[in-house]
């Protein structure tokens, strides 16, 4: 096989990744939130009881400060986060969920988790563990060689 006919790794990944996050997307439709959102969401919410900064959630959900800032906004106008300065460093501003940002993001949460059982109904036990790890042994290969933090599946 010439080079041009072996799948290459990042086209495949971007294709599953591309794939699902498509799915996730109009699956989300009804609750009226994006999978960004979601996970913005899901980062604060269980974060609950300790102090998050935005510093940190972009940290956490992989994206510069800027980015973030846009999605909180639009968490904010819907009712689903608040933002309030810091008792300790008034510069920054600590993140919470609304009750109506903890009900969305477990309806939210619902519909990931049906989603990944879809998805991984297609797969042998074997095969899903074999996906699973795989995909944590590159997270680690990519930070070791990158010296960026990458996100290892749970």
């Amino acid at each position: 096989m010439d080079n041009h006919s072996t799948p290459r790794f990042p086209i495949s990944l971007r294709g599953s990744w591309f794939g699902l996050n498509q799915e996730f997307r109009q699956r989300l439709k009804s609750i009226a939130i994006t999978p960004v959102q979601y996970t913005t969401l899901r980062n604060i919410c269980e974060f609950q009881g300790k102090v998050l900064n935005q510093r940190n959630l972009s940290e956490l959900v992989i994206s510069n400060e800027n980015n973030l800032t846009a999605i909180l906004q639009k968490l904010e106008q819907r009712g689903l986060v608040e933002r309030k300065a810091s008792s300790s460093d008034r510069r920054s501003k600590t993140i919470t969920p609304t009750t109506r940002g903890q009900e969305i993001f477990h309806e939210a949460q619902i519909i990931a988790r049906e989603l990944e059982e879809k998805i991984f109904s297609e797969f042998s036990d074997s095969e899903k563990e074999s996906l699973l790890d795989s995909l944590a042994v590159c997270s680690q290969k990519l930070q070791k060689i990158g010296g960026v933090s990458a996100v290892t599946p749970q």
